[in-house]
């Protein structure tokens, strides 16, 4: 049924954001930060105009959809006794905050490409000081569903006893100053987590059981 091929795709959304965000920032990891001179951010917006069509307005709102996706499935996967659960309700809040941030990102990038392209320092150089704070977004909404996750799938078991720890610990991660480094491993995580809830979710053959025979009676 179209609806059950929709519910499968749900987790394995999460494989399509990873490949998506990894491939985003590959191409902005030079990207100017919060210390970046004025002449230098301007420069480097106006002189990598190609990148950031694909990163911003192609990469950014697939990476938001499957995000959207993504956390569907961790909602439906994150239920506990049949039933809706916190942690799920969480985890799904946190990837919807993650797609707003990178919405968000594709319209930052797409302003400040066009910007520098008119000449308009300024308006690059405030854009770009906008894009260099996303962190705080992101940090929070990957917390959420990391940690929602984690401590969801220790109570149902829906992922490996050395998957869940490794996903609190990205978490947590995203709550201290090194969140950073626990950022670069986000993409894999989505990856991972992604494959195995779908094998997770994917129908089993059951072999058939064989009709019990007629009873009879009689004399």
């Amino acid at each position: 049924m179209d609806s059950d091929r929709f519910d499968r795709f749900l987790p394995f959304a999460g494989v399509l954001a990873g490949l998506l965000l990894a491939a985003g920032l590959a191409l902005t990891y030079s990207i100017p930060n919060s210390e970046t001179g004025f002449e230098e951010s301007f420069s480097w917006w106006r002189d990598n105009r190609g990148q950031h069509q694909i990163s911003g307005l192609l990469l950014a709102p697939l990476v938001a959809l499957m995000l959207v996706c993504f956390g569907a499935g961790l909602k439906r996967s994150l239920r506990h006794n049949g039933h809706d659960s916190g942690h799920g309700s969480v985890a799904f809040g946190g990837a919807i905050l993650g797609a707003g941030g990178f919405a968000l990102i594709g319209m930052l990038e797409g302003a400040a490409t066009n910007a520098a392209q008119e000449g308009q320092r300024e308006a690059v150089y405030a854009l770009s000081q906008l894009h260099s704070y996303d962190w705080l977004a992101f940090n929070a909404s990957w917390a959420a569903v990391l940690l929602a996750t984690g401590i969801g799938a220790r109570r149902n078991g829906m992922l490996p006893t050395a998957l869940v720890w490794v996903t609190i610990v990205i978490g947590a991660s995203q709550l201290t100053p090194i969140g950073f480094l626990g950022s670069l491993l986000i993409p894999p995580w989505l990856m991972v987590v992604g494959l195995w809830l779908s094998r997770r979710s994917s129908p089993r053959l059951e072999t058939p059981t064989p009709a019990a025979p007629d009873t009879l009676t009689g004399a």
